[in-house]
């Protein structure tokens, strides 16, 4: 149940756009469109684990994420797959420029 809700509040979090870090993009932001959250893996459930991951992306023109980098993780190799799955399906508004962007995914055991 607690992963459960834990899945559900960083759902919610993407859509308020909170923890979100502010894009690296000069102008204003992209619109995410569509986008699916993190799973939080079960081992680091079964084991207590909190953490989180900060990535670096590209987003094209039309959309798409590409060019994932894993900026930071804490603790390392426990959370960077689930993100990296995620977004795989994330799509932004279409615009007529590329945006590098920079976002903090929170993982974090419900009490």
């Amino acid at each position: 149940m607690a992963k459960h809700l834990s899945a559900m509040a960083l759902a919610l979090s993407l859509a308020a756009g909170l923890g979100a870090a502010p894009a690296l993009a000069a102008d204003e932001a992209r619109e995410l469109v569509s986008f699916e959250a993190p799973e939080f893996p079960r081992a680091a459930h079964r084991r207590n684990l909190e953490g989180y991951v900060t990535v670096r992306y590209t987003v094209t023109e039309d959309g798409a994420v590409t060019d994932v980098e894993v900026v930071e993780a804490t603790p390392a190799g426990v959370f960077e797959r689930a993100v990296l799955r995620a977004l795989e399906a994330w799509r932004y508004a279409a615009a007529e420029r590329t945006d590098t962007l920079e976002r903090r995914f929170d993982f974090a055991l419900a009490d």
